[in-house]
C-alpha cells in the first residue's frame, strides 16, 4: 500500500455514509487524482480485495476496513505483529497480536454485517431506528460501545483489559483460557459451587458499576486451567438507570426493563450450573446482585 491508496481507501470510507456504493465520479472529485491514477489506484485496491466493485461503484470490503484499522493502529506503533486467530464469532475475529512493548494481546473485529443484518438489528436495539445504516457504522458502533463499557467496569471486575480501539475493532488484554461451555469444571479440579459464587460475585461488582452484562452465559466466560475466568463481550450491555445506551455514543434512547435482562443473565447461569446440581432461586439472586443480602440466605 501507498500513501495515495490509503488516501483513496479513506475517502471512499467516508463517501459510503452516503453512498452504498460511491460513483468513481465522487472519487475523482474528492481525491483530485488524474482519472488514470484513480483507475490505477482502484485496481490495486481490488486486488488487495479492500474494495467491492459493481456498475454502481465502489465500497469497502471487510479486509479494507481491518486494513485501515489496523493501519491506524500501526501508525500510533501500537502493533508490532499479528498471529493466529482466537476465535471466530458471529459477529467478530479475534486474532493474537504482539504490541510494540513486547507485550501479548488480543485485537478484536467487530463485523456485524457477516450475518444477516436485520437480525442484528433485532437485538440491538440502538440501531433499530437507522434504517440505511451500515455495515461499517454499525461494527465501529458495538466495537465503541464495548470499548467503553471494559473502561468502565477495569479493573474491577473480570473483564478483557482495554488497550486501544479503532473503527470497528479494539485491542484489549491477552485471553486465557476457553469457553465455559467446553471445560468440564471437575476435570481441571474447580468446585462448581465455589464457581457459581465467583461468576455472581461478578456480576453483583457489574451492577454496582452501572452495567448489566445483558447477554451472560457459558459462551462468554473463559475459565484457564487455574480455575481463573474473565467476562467477554459486551457490546450489547445496558447502564443501568439511563434511558438508551451509553451517553458518550449517538445511540437511540430507548427504555429498557432493567430487571429483564439481569434476570435472564442469572437465568443463563443457573440453567448452565444445574448439570452440576446446583440450582439456585433466580429472585433471590436477583436481590443479592442489587441489594445488600449476603449468599448464605439464597
Amino acid at each position: 500500500m501507498e500513501d495515495n491508496d490509503w488516501k483513496l481507501l479513506k475517502i471512499i470510507e467516508i463517501s459510503m455514509k452516503n453512498h452504498e456504493w460511491v460513483p468513481i465520479q465522487d472519487l475523482r472529485r474528492k481525491t483530485g487524482f488524474h482519472e488514470k491514477e484513480i483507475v490505477f489506484r482502484l485496481g490495486r485496491l481490488n486486488k488487495f480485495k479492500f474494495t467491492n466493485k459493481s456498475n454502481y461503484g465502489y465500497r469497502l470490503s471487510h479486509w479494507g476496513y481491518d486494513a485501515l484499522a489496523m493501519n491506524a493502529f500501526i501508525k500510533k506503533e501500537l502493533i508490532a505483529g499479528i498471529g493466529g486467530k482466537v476465535g471466530v464469532g458471529k459477529e467478530g475475529d479475534v486474532y493474537h497480536v504482539l504490541l510494540t512493548n513486547h507485550r501479548e494481546a488480543v485485537l478484536k473485529f467487530h463485523q456485524l454485517g457477516r450475518t444477516c443484518f436485520s437480525m442484528g438489528k433485532r437485538y440491538r436495539e440502538y440501531l433499530a431506528n437507522k434504517r440505511h445504516i451500515s455495515w461499517l457504522y454499525a461494527s465501529r458502533l458495538t466495537a465503541a460501545r464495548e470499548f467503553e463499557v471494559l473502561n468502565m467496569l477495569f479493573p474491577v471486575v473480570k473483564v478483557p483489559e482495554p488497550i486501544e480501539q479503532n473503527r470497528h475493532a479494539i485491542i484489549m488484554g491477552k485471553l486465557h483460557g476457553e469457553e465455559l461451555k467446553r471445560v468440564n469444571l471437575l476435570e481441571i479440579n474447580v468446585d462448581p459451587e465455589e464457581f457459581f459464587w465467583k461468576l455472581m460475585v461478578e456480576v453483583k461488582k457489574t451492577y454496582k458499576l452501572g452495567i448489566i452484562h445483558g447477554d451472560l452465559s457459558e459462551f462468554n466466560i473463559l475459565i484457564d486451567s487455574e480455575g481463573d475466568f474473565v467476562i467477554i463481550d459486551w457490546p450489547q450491555a445496558i447502564e443501568v438507570g439511563k434511558k438508551g445506551k451509553l451517553d458518550k455514543l449517538p445511540f437511540e434512547e430507548v427504555e429498557y426493563d432493567e430487571e429483564f435482562y439481569l434476570k435472564r443473565d442469572i437465568e443463563n447461569v443457573v440453567r448452565y450450573f444445574k448439570k452440576y446440581g446446583i440450582d439456585k432461586d433466580i429472585d433471590k439472586l436477583y436481590n443479592y446482585v442489587i441489594g445488600d443480602i449476603t449468599s448464605e440466605n439464597i
